[in-house]
């Protein structure tokens, strides 16, 4: 039987969306056929090959601010989805489709699959009634909380395989779910082919470092549930209060808040001291990297961020950074003694902890080390990848589960 699988992804156009890439990648160097659908940039094209996978693309809708707009945006990205999905599946055929959330309503896909055989991997990627609260600052009164509850419940009902990102998120959605199936955790762990010393600019890397004289780096999305803005407080401290315009910090990302921060970093009077590099490909987020000495993780503590993995704290270790957090549950699962953790979501704090990493090369270098050897240790690639392959042989051994192709 020919193993074939269809990735839905609507938050990222494909390849950017690093973890259902090396997800889908994995699944085609073990023998599957692999196609993904997404939205696009401009600049992509409608129909993709890249190493052996098949993209689908549709044009990626424009950036949502409220309600209305997100029902706009997942309404569009839902119908394009469905077109798209029964497209792939007579043009090529799959026994799994495989879901990235967000969003949570992906499962509808799935049930339209389902009478002819074809399985489903909810692989959850965020809490989304989580991120509701975080992002929109809601209570869990709020009916749009109840709703994503019951969406979340829904895609797990309708799931044959449950796929969490580390053990705080499963335990947080194994607390509200009645008919638990087999879960399985897959964690997002540093691509070798985006971080790399043989990927750094040095032209790049000289500037930045002539410009200063220590470098510190975030990378993530930027959107209000991410915790940048509280970030610039933390630089403003550093760069105005304390005085020390010799460290430089690079913000390398993108999001629904890039452009309301460029402006806060231009009122605060620290725009000299802040790079925004927008989304960075793989040669500026290894130049950065390896140019800094401290990694940030700015996320405010919250039901959200407690429960979350956050793939940047293993990518600063990767590259041998030491970095500050605030004090999350799961960061602490996965740092260590790589981090400096601050309480309480202090931005005064926080800033004090970046300079005693920066002040204290002794301190930088030991907590750099024992961070590279833990991921090494505890985060490899291969891993996660065996993690993967073992619950899609769940889906194909399971004597409970039959697949069959339609080509």
């Amino acid at each position: 039987m020919k193993k074939s699988v269809l990735f839905l992804v609507q938050n990222l156009p494909v390849p950017q969306d690093r973890r259902v890439w090396m997800e889908a990648a994995a699944l085609q160097r073990n023998g599957f056929e692999v196609s993904v659908i997404s939205p696009r940039n401009k600049s992509q094209s409608k129909f993709d090959v890249i190493d052996g996978i098949f993209i689908y693309r549709y044009l990626k809708p424009p950036k949502s601010e409220g309600y209305f707009d997100y029902l706009w945006e997942y309404g569009y990205s839902l119908l394009n989805t469905m077109i798209l999905a029964v497209k792939v599946y007579f043009q090529r055929g799959f026994s799994v489709i495989h879901t990235a959330n967000p969003p949570d309503f992906f499962f509808l896909v799935a049930l339209l699959f389902k009478p002819f055989g074809v399985k489903f991997v909810y692989d959850q990627h965020d809490l989304m009634p989580e991120m509701l609260l975080a992002r929109f600052k809601k209570s869990k009164k709020h009916f749009l909380y109840k709703i994503l509850l019951y969406l979340e419940k829904l895609s797990y009902k309708v799931a044959d395989v449950h796929i969490a990102t580390c053990q705080s998120g499963l335990e947080k959605i194994l607390s509200r779910v009645k008919d638990r199936k087999k879960s399985f955790i897959v964690r997002s762990v540093p691509d070798k082919n985006i971080i790399s010393k043989k990927l750094a600019d040095k032209v790049l890397a000289d500037a930045a470092k002539k410009k200063f004289r220590y470098i510190c780096s975030y990378i993530g999305v930027m959107g209000p549930q991410d915790g940048v803005d509280k970030l610039l407080g933390s630089i403003k401290i550093i760069v105005r209060d304390m005085g020390r315009k010799d460290i430089g910090f690079v913000l390398m990302g993108d999001g629904d808040d890039f452009e309301r921060l460029k402006n806060m970093a231009k009122k605060f009077g620290i725009e000299s001291n802040v790079i925004f590099t927008g989304w960075a490909d793989a040669k500026v987020i290894s130049t950065y990297l390896y140019s800094s000495q401290v990694g940030l993780m700015p996320e405010p503590r919250n039901e959200y961020t407690n429960n979350s993995l956050h793939k940047k704290v293993l990518e600063y270790m990767y590259a041998g950074l030491p970095l500050v957090a605030y004090d999350l549950k799961e960061a602490k699962r996965s740092a260590g003694e790589a981090a400096i953790f601050v309480k309480n979501n202090n931005e005064l704090k926080f800033a004090k902890a970046i300079l005693k990493l920066i002040d204290d090369p002794g301190l930088r270098l030991t907590k750099g080390k024992y961070g590279q050897e833990r991921v090494k240790n505890n985060f490899r690639e291969e891993s996660s990848r065996e993690e993967l392959m073992t619950a899609y042989e769940f889906i194909f051994n399971n004597p409970g589960i039959m697949i069959f192709e339609t080509k």
